[in-house]
C-alpha cells in the first residue's frame, strides 16, 4: 500500500497495513511543525474572513488579509479573496492589485481573471463619471496585460479607445473580442461603430447588417445603417434604414436630419426644407439642420435669411466646415468680404485638421503586449 511522507514513498508490507487514520496520523509526524501551524493560520484567517464578510464587516476582513498576504505574499487563494473583498468594498483599483498579485502566482485562475475584469470595468466606469477618458482608458489597458482574452474587457477597451479616436487600437480589440466570442452583439454592433469611424464602409456595412439580423427592432442601428448608406451615395437604400428607424423610434432627430441630407443632395428642396424644420422644432440648435436651411436660402438667393441661419450654425457647430463654407460664400455674396475670407480660412484651417485626424490616434507601442 503506498503510503505518502515528504520526499519519501515506499509500500508497507501487507501483514503490518495499518488503518488508513492510523497512517494519516503517522504522517502528520513527519510535517515540521511550523508548517502545520502556517497553514492551519491560512486556513483559518480565510474562513475567519468569510465569516466577517458575510457579517458585512468588510474593513476587518480586509485588514486580516491584507496582513495575511505580506506573511504569506505566494498565497494565491489569501490574495483572490482580498481582491474579493476588496471588490464589495467598492475599492477596485485595489482590488486589481490584489487579483494581479493571485494571477503572478496562478496565472490560470479563472477567478482571479474574472475578478480582474469586473474590477477593472468597474473602476473604468468610476473614471469616465468623473470625465478622465485618459484614466478610464489606462485602467482597461493594463487590465488587459493581466486578462488578454477576456471578451468582455476587450469590448470595453475598444469602445472607450473608439470614443477617443484610437481607432487602430480599438479595431484590433473589438476584432479579437469579436473572434473570441461572435454571439456578443454588443461587441458586433461596436465593431462596425469603429469601421464606420475609420471609413471603412464596407466592413461597418457587413457587421451592422448581422447586428439587424440579430436586433431588427433596434432603431439606433437602423439609423446607423442608414447614415453609413447615405455617405456611400446609396441614397434609397438609406431612406428605406432611416425610415425604419423613425417607425421604431419617432422622437429623434437624428434620422430627420439624415433624410433631410439626402433630399438636399438630390436637390429635392422642398422636402429638405420639411425635414430641416422638423429637426429645428425639436432642437432649435442643431448645427446641421441650421446649415441646410442656410444652403437652401442661399440657393434661393435669399442672402439675408441664408446668413441669419449659417451665422447661427457656425455659433453651434463651430468644427462644422460646410457651415463656414456656405457662410463665406454668403457674406461674399453680401459684399462682406474680410468677415467672408476669415470664414473661408476657419473652413480651410479645420479641413487640414479634420484630415490630419482622419485616421485617429494610436497609443504607443511598449514592450507590454498591446490589445
Amino acid at each position: 500500500m503506498p503510503v505518502c511522507f515528504p520526499g519519501l514513498r515506499f509500500s508497507l508490507p501487507s501483514a503490518r497495513r495499518k488503518t488508513c487514520s492510523s497512517i494519516a496520523l503517522l504522517c502528520t509526524l513527519f510535517i515540521p511543525p511550523a508548517l502545520i501551524a502556517q497553514t492551519n493560520s491560512a486556513a483559518a484567517a480565510l474562513h475567519r474572513a468569510d465569516s466577517l464578510a458575510a457579517g458585512d464587516h468588510f474593513e476587518q476582513a480586509n485588514l486580516l488579509l491584507s496582513s495575511l498576504v505580506q506573511r504569506e505574499p505566494h498565497d494565491a487563494e489569501a490574495w483572490l479573496k482580498l481582491g474579493e473583498i476588496q471588490t464589495r468594498q467598492r475599492l477596485y483599483g485595489d482590488a486589481m492589485k490584489s487579483f494581479e498579485s493571485a494571477l503572478a502566482i496562478s496565472p490560470g485562475s479563472r477567478a482571479a481573471q474574472s475578478g480582474e475584469v469586473h474590477a477593472a470595468i468597474k473602476d473604468a466606469l468610476s473614471f469616465r463619471a468623473a470625465g478622465d477618458q485618459n484614466g478610464a482608458l489606462a485602467i482597461l489597458y493594463r487590465a488587459l496585460k493581466s486578462v488578454p482574452d477576456s471578451p468582455e474587457l476587450l469590448t470595453d477597451f475598444g469602445i472607450q479607445a473608439d470614443g477617443m479616436q484610437i481607432y487602430h487600437n480599438a479595431d484590433k480589440a473589438l476584432t479579437k473580442a469579436h473572434r473570441l466570442d461572435p454571439s456578443n452583439l454588443k461587441t458586433l454592433y461596436a465593431l462596425a461603430h469603429v469601421e464606420l469611424d475609420e471609413q471603412n464602409m464596407p466592413a461597418a456595412e457587413k457587421h451592422l447588417r448581422a447586428y439587424l439580423l440579430k436586433r431588427p427592432n433596434d432603431a439606433t442601428a437602423h439609423y446607423g445603417l442608414g447614415h453609413l448608406l447615405r455617405m456611400m451615395s446609396q441614397y434609397d437604400a438609406a431612406v428605406v434604414q432611416l425610415r425604419r428607424s423613425i417607425a421604431l423610434q419617432p422622437n429623434q432627430v437624428a434620422s430627420y436630419y439624415e433624410l433631410g441630407v439626402i433630399a438636399l443632395d438630390r436637390q429635392q428642396n422642398t422636402q429638405a426644407k420639411a425635414e430641416f424644420t422638423h429637426v429645428l422644432s425639436v432642437n432649435p440648435y442643431h448645427g446641421g439642420a441650421l446649415t441646410g436651411m442656410g444652403i437652401l436660402a442661399f440657393r434661393g438667393k435669399n442672402y439675408q435669411a441664408a446668413a441669419k441661419y449659417l451665422g447661427q450654425a457656425v455659433l453651434y457647430a463651430p468644427s462644422y466646415v460646410t457651415a463656414h463654407r456656405y457662410y463665406a460664400m454668403t457674406l461674399a455674396q453680401l459684399g462682406k468680404k474680410s468677415q467672408a475670407a476669415n470664414q473661408m480660412a476657419e473652413a480651410q484651417a479645420l479641413t487640414a485638421k479634420q484630415a490630419q485626424l482622419s485616421h485617429g490616434y494610436t497609443i504607443e507601442k511598449s514592450s507590454a503586449t498591446q490589445p
